[in-house]
């Protein structure tokens, strides 16, 4: 992002500021793919750039945490732990709220960061 023009990154920053949550219960989200499921969390239909990352940095560090479900062909219950694809998990029962506040951390955390760009270049 140090390298996009000042343009650029405010219009990252607004797309970051202006998105809306749902609160979405597990049961609207089971079976989507995590990404899918963020992004219904977060009223859009796709994502791209910036947000994109922050939502595939989400859902690693959900990933990471053990949260997601592993869709393997064979028994659905096998954790994600172990596998570092995030386009196939799932979210699960027990760590969709965790992932929510994952989610908020990261949007949080990508928005503070967006802004100290601009602050560093301003005071330039």
């Amino acid at each position: 992002m140090e390298l996009k023009t000042d343009f650029e990154v405010r219009e990252e920053l607004r797309g970051v500021r202006t998105l809306e949550r749902r609160d979405a219960l597990f049961d609207k989200v089971a079976g989507k793919q995590i990404i899918s499921a963020m992004l219904h969390e977060i009223y859009k239909r796709f994502a791209s750039g910036y947000l994109y990352q922050v939502l595939q940095g989400a859902a690693n560090e959900a990933r990471r945490r053990g949260l997601l479900i592993n869709p393997n062909p064979f028994s659905r219950e096998t954790y994600s732990a172990a596998v570092g694809n995030t386009d196939r998990m799932l979210p699960s029962a027990q760590g969709w709220e965790m992932t929510k506040g994952i989610l908020t951390r990261h949007l949080l955390e990508a928005r503070a960061y967006l802004e100290g760009i601009l602050g560093q270049r301003r005071n330039r």
